[in-house]
């Protein structure tokens, strides 16, 4: 868990409002769950086994008690008992979550998420809409070179039962290895299945599923020739050619690709998934998400489909980062009144408060400094615009506005002040 300071913050205030400008053009209003959770509620979206992961504890009264790992659980839970709100449900948040995770690259104990979450319909063309969120926001904070991969549970788990992987378990454990294809070897992954007792003619023909790959179209052509009759196969390649038609309703069939390696590690998907990636990078997936019709029932008593997706505000800031995508203009104060005598304490101010008060951001010396310390300060905060208040301009009621970067001095009238820093800055 990391300090966040103020350049930092500054960045990360500069994207959340850049993320919230695409949330609300597509009409998501903007809640925020609770930190703390019922611990049987983590448990009941990813299992007993989620207390290694995640900080829990006892509170004073004995109850078990966990902070949250991500938004959508408390999310799904605000929304599974509240049948007086109109469907679709169109909610988003940014917020903090916490995760008992190894600290690494890109991967820290305590970090953000922006999450947007759509129930109360089960249409691809909500999944399409929450892709075309997560590409907005990219394309929304300067990136351009990036690309949404696209699957569906329902096909991977329909292949891997005609291919005689039948089991819940192993299931579940095949589409968790599945999930490392971009990350691990090839042998690993043959390594990893054959603990699950799969041959090697299984496995190849997974291998040849796994690498289907590519414009939407042709990877559709691809599936219909698979003979997927088991399971969900039909209507997730049906799913598939009705998502490709909204994305390309919607504009953004252009940065799709359709890859049978996402299948998102989590058991709770049931439908689309999706993960975002940016191509310059190293971070991997800088946002994910996809369909979990069947996970509200468990925090309530009905079942509502749902999609979402989320991404993490430090993979995101990396990639800016390198890119060079944030503004170079800094928060903070734009102009430091700085005081040549301490007597006239009054009238600085007075000054600096009439300039706050019409929306201009004013510092002013609060150590009773002599002017040169003043000035060294004004410097090594980078502040951009600097006025010196002494007797001549109190009495001629005119002020000289530095710029600090040029040192270029602007005579301004005191009654026109605001009027010219705002033209300035």
């Amino acid at each position: 868990m990391r300090d966040i300071e103020a350049e930092e913050m500054r960045r990360r205030l500069w994207l959340y409002d850049r993320i919230r400008e695409v949330v609300s053009r597509y009409g998501f209003e903007t809640v925020e769950p609770s930190t703390v959770e019922n611990l049987e509620t983590l448990e009941a979206k990813s299992g007993a086994g989620i207390r290694n992961e995640i900080y829990w504890f006892k509170d004073k009264g004995g109850r078990d008690l966990g902070l949250r790992f991500d938004l959508t659980v408390g999310l799904s839970r605000m929304i599974a008992n509240r049948y007086d709100l109109p469907e679709p449900i169109k909610f988003a948040s940014i917020g903090g979550n916490w995760r008992y995770d190894e600290p690494q690259f890109a991967r820290y104990r305590y970090f953000t998420q922006w999450d947007v979450e759509v129930f109360g319909s089960d249409s691809p063309v909500a999944d399409a809409e929450v892709i075309c969120v997560g590409a907005d926001i990219l394309s929304n904070v300067g990136l351009k070179n990036y690309n949404i991969r696209i699957s569906n549970r329902k096909l991977a788990e329909a292949y891997l039962k005609q291919l005689g992987v039948d089991s819940q378990e192993k299931l579940e454990q095949a589409l968790r290895i599945i999930d490392k294809a971009r990350k691990a070897d090839r042998q690993q992954l043959e390594n990893e299945f054959k603990t699950l007792d799969i041959d090697d003619k299984i496995i190849e023909d997974i291998f040849s599923y796994v690498s289907l790959n590519g414009d939407p179209n042709s990877v559709l052509d691809q599936l219909r020739r698979l003979p997927l009759t088991e399971g969900n196969g039909k209507s997730g390649v049906e799913e598939l050619e009705e998502l490709a038609d909204a994305l390309a309703a919607l504009g953004r069939l252009n940065v799709c690709l359709y890859d049978m390696s996402i299948v998102r590690g989590i058991g709770y998907y049931d439908g689309i998934v999706f993960e975002g990636f940016d191509k310059e990078g190293d971070v991997g997936s800088i946002f994910g998400g996809g369909r979990y019709d069947k996970l509200c029932r468990i925090y309530g008593k009905r079942d509502i489909p749902a999609t979402g997706v989320a991404g993490g505000v430090e993979r995101l800031m990396i990639s800016l980062e390198r890119a060079g995508l944030f503004p170079k203009n800094r928060l903070g104060a734009k102009v430091f009144i700085a005081t040549v005598e301490q007597s006239l304490k009054k009238e600085t101010m007075q000054l600096a408060q009439k300039l706050r008060d019409n929306g201009i951001a004013t510092d002013l010396d609060l150590k009773g400094r002599a002017l040169g310390k003043q000035i060294e300060y004004v410097n090594s905060t980078k502040i951009p615009y600097l006025i010196v208040v002494g007797p001549r301009e109190i009495q001629s009621r005119t002020v000289k506005v530095k710029e600090m970067a040029t040192g270029t001095e602007t005579q301004v009238s005191i009654d026109d002040l605001v009027g010219k820093l705002g033209e300035l800055s």
